[in-house]
C-alpha cells in the first residue's frame, strides 16, 4: 500500500473520502476538496513518498476540517425525508441497493420512497429526487393554477414546470406560464401569491401600478407576501433540490 494511504488509514480516513492520485501533469503537491470527488491529494510522479507523507501530516488539520464539511454536505444530498409544505405531504426515504429499480425510485404507500444509491455518483440521488418533486409539482400546481385562472376568468396557453435558478414563476407574451417546482417547499400562501402574480401578467406584462392594483383584487395581502418571499432563507429549499446541484462542488 502507498505510504500516504497507510498514514491516512492510521488516522482513520476512509479511501472513499480521501484519495491519493498520482499525476504525470501535476507540477506540485495539491490538496483539494469537492463534493463530487472528495478530498484529493494529487502527487506528481517521481515525488519522494516520505516527503509526501510529511507534507500530508502538516496538512492534517486542513484534511480533518475538509472531511467534516464533506460528510456534512454529502449527508444533505441524501435526505431522510421530504416535506412538501405547500401541499402538506411528508415522505420518508429508505435507501436501497436494489438494481431492479430502473427508475431509481419507487413509491411505497403514501409515506415512503425507496431510492437507489449509486456509490459512483454523489449527485445521482439528488437528480432522482428532483425528478420526483417535478412530478409532484405538475400534479398539484397545474390544477391549482387552472382553478385560480377559472375563478378570475383568465385563460393561459401552456404551463411549464421547471427547476428554475432565480425565478419562482414567469409569464411569456405567448401566455405561457412557467412555475418553479421548488414552490412545493414554500407555504401554501406564498405559492398562491406566485400563481396569482403570474396570472395577473396575462393582462399586464409589466409591473405597472395597474398590475399591482389588479393583483390586489385577487390577493389583498400581496405586499406582505411579496416581502415574505423576498426574505426567504436559502435553507427553505434543501440543498439536494438546487437546480445547480452539479455546480455545488467546491467545499473548501
Amino acid at each position: 500500500m502507498n505510504p500516504v494511504n497507510v498514514f491516512l488509514s492510521k488516522h482513520g480516513f476512509d479511501n472513499d473520502l480521501v484519495v491519493v492520485r498520482l499525476s504525470g501533469r501535476a507540477k506540485r503537491l495539491i490538496f483539494k476538496a469537492s463534493l463530487k470527488k472528495g478530498i484529493e491529494i494529487v502527487v506528481p510522479k517521481g515525488t519522494d513518498p516520505s516527503w509526501v507523507v510529511k507534507a500530508t501530516e502538516d496538512r492534517l488539520p486542513w484534511i480533518k476540517t475538509a472531511v467534516t464539511k464533506l460528510r456534512k454536505k454529502r449527508k444533505q444530498l441524501h435526505p431522510a425525508q421530504i416535506y412538501l409544505k405547500a401541499i402538506g405531504e411528508n415522505r420518508s426515504i429508505e435507501y436501497v441497493n436494489e438494481i431492479h429499480l430502473s427508475s431509481g425510485l419507487k413509491e411505497s404507500g403514501d409515506s415512503l420512497l425507496k431510492v437507489r444509491k449509486d456509490p459512483s455518483d454523489v449527485y445521482y440521488v439528488p437528480r432522482i429526487l428532483q425528478s420526483w418533486v417535478r412530478k409532484q409539482a405538475r400534479a398539484s400546481l397545474l390544477p391549482w393554477l387552472d382553478s385560480l385562472a377559472k375563478d378570475r376568468g383568465l385563460h393561459f396557453n401552456r404551463i411549464y414546470v421547471k427547476n428554475q435558478v432565480s425565478r419562482w414563476g414567469s409569464c411569456s407574451e405567448k401566455r405561457n406560464i412557467s412555475l418553479n417546482q421548488n414552490l412545493l417547499f414554500l407555504s401554501r400562501q406564498l405559492v398562491e401569491y406566485v400563481l396569482h402574480h403570474e396570472l395577473t401578467h396575462l393582462d399586464h406584462m409589466n409591473h405597472s401600478p395597474i398590475f399591482w392594483s389588479s393583483l390586489s383584487n385577487a390577493a389583498p395581502n400581496f405586499m406582505k407576501l411579496r416581502n415574505e418571499i423576498r426574505m426567504l432563507d436559502p435553507e427553505n429549499i434543501p440543498m439536494w433540490a438546487s437546480p445547480e446541484i452539479d455546480k455545488l462542488n467546491q467545499i473548501y
